[in-house]
């Protein structure tokens, strides 16, 4: 596990240096300007008070203005410019600070975004709205009950929750497909299910494991599950149905135990032994089942946020930023119009008269470097990362 820590911190040390020698970020990152007319995404996930804050602080400070995803799209067909100094704020997969501190402090500064929801993994918790930053502000509750939020059962914003957020105007809610989900894309085991992957956006990580011919997300299969090789669901990959019978003796062998059993030195060992080190047995899918799933991921993810919003929802991020082919067709034909990825090659900033289905984002890390007093630099910027991801608290 040390060795694959390892492993990771290096390719995402290279990562910023590769993309810049490929001219994947926009002038601005490298202290260059910001013409006007180009309007920057920049993506969220979680959100801590201190460095959210001043992040809109400096927005505000140098006259920047967020645009709805409406106005975004109407920039991107060319039928209203943007007013200068604009950017686009998003945020993926609906996670719960976004209650507690997103939505007071984006009040606090005038300023507003988009939230791409995962609706088969967005709970519902009636009952009396969670505090906000904002009683922390009026000494109502502690600051470590809010920022503590997402490590227990509050990971993802409640259906009660986004109905509340859409009503405040702060947020459009748009797709991030149905599930968010992986598919085993290879025979090979590379783990097993434990209970902190079941929790929490961590369980986003686990794929979709068909159990009695439905698929099941991490929270509703059995511990000690063998977990495959795998692919985001948008991605080109072909899934891997394995055999059932390879997860049997895995999980009879935690069932008496249950957590516990992942408490022993050798729990690994001892499940690796029980599937063995060959291909596992199974059948892949074929390619009117992939055809059938994907569209349902498309079609289902927008129903759904429709239904609960009252709102069209038009706009879909595609997981891990993978958007496959037949996965791009099938957002047109399931009625998007418009989709966000990460970073996109040839594609620094998307300018109207580009192509609205392949949007380039960059990470929330960037905002700081915008034009503007008290500019941070990219050295310094990095440097911050790399420290945070040595300390094993950087937020992915």
């Amino acid at each position: 596990m040390r060795l694959t820590r390892l492993v990771r911190q290096a390719r995402d040390g290279w990562e910023v240096p590769r993309d810049l020698l490929l001219g994947r970020y926009p002038a601005f990152v490298t202290g260059g300007a910001l013409p006007r007319g180009h309007v920057p995404v920049f993506v969220f996930h979680s959100l801590e008070p201190e460095s959210f804050s001043r992040k809109l602080q400096y927005l505000a400070d140098n006259k920047y203005v967020t645009l709805s995803g409406t106005e975004y799209f109407q920039f991107l067909m060319g039928t209203r410019p943007a007013p200068a100094g604009a950017v686009v704020l998003t945020f993926d997969d609906g996670r719960g600070s976004l209650w507690s501190v997103g939505q007071p402090l984006l009040r606090r500064f005038g300023m507003k975004g988009i939230v791409f929801l995962v609706p088969a993994r967005v709970p519902s918790r009636p009952g009396p709205l969670p505090p906000t930053w904002d009683d922390v502000a009026a000494r109502r509750e502690s600051p470590q009950a809010i920022v503590g939020r997402e490590s227990g059962d509050g990971a993802f914003l409640s259906w009660e929750e986004i109905a509340a957020l859409a009503r405040s105007g702060l947020f459009e809610f748009e797709s991030h497909t149905l599930t968010h989900s992986r598919v085993h894309s290879a025979p090979e085991v590379v783990g097993f299910l434990t209970p902190g992957l079941r929790h929490g956006y961590t369980a986003m990580d686990v794929p979709l494991v068909e159990i009695d011919g439905h698929d099941r997300l991490a929270p509703e299969v059995p511990l000690g599950t063998p977990l495959l090789r795998s692919q985001p669901r948008t991605s080109e990959a072909i899934r891997f149905y394995e055999a059932a019978d390879i997860r049997r003796a895995c999980v009879e062998a935690v069932a008496p135990e249950g957590e516990a059993f992942f408490a022993r030195p050798d729990w690994s060992a001892r499940l690796r032994r029980l599937v063995g080190h060959g291909a596992v047995p199974g059948r892949w899918e074929t390619a009117e089942e992939r055809e059938a799933a994907l569209r349902r991921e498309l079609a289902e993810g927008r129903r759904l946020i429709e239904e609960r919003t009252g709102r069209a929802v038009v706009q879909l991020c595609y997981p891990w930023h993978a958007a496959g082919p037949t996965a791009s067709r099938l957002a047109r034909e399931t009625g998007h119009r418009m989709a966000f990825l990460g970073k996109v090659p040839g594609t620094p900033i998307s300018m109207p008269g580009g192509d609205p289905m392949n949007i380039a984002r960059i990470g929330d890390d960037y905002v700081e470097l915008l034009p503007g007093r008290g500019r941070t630099d990219l050295a310094t910027l990095l440097r911050r990362k790399w420290k945070r991801r040595r300390q094993g608290s950087a937020v992915t």
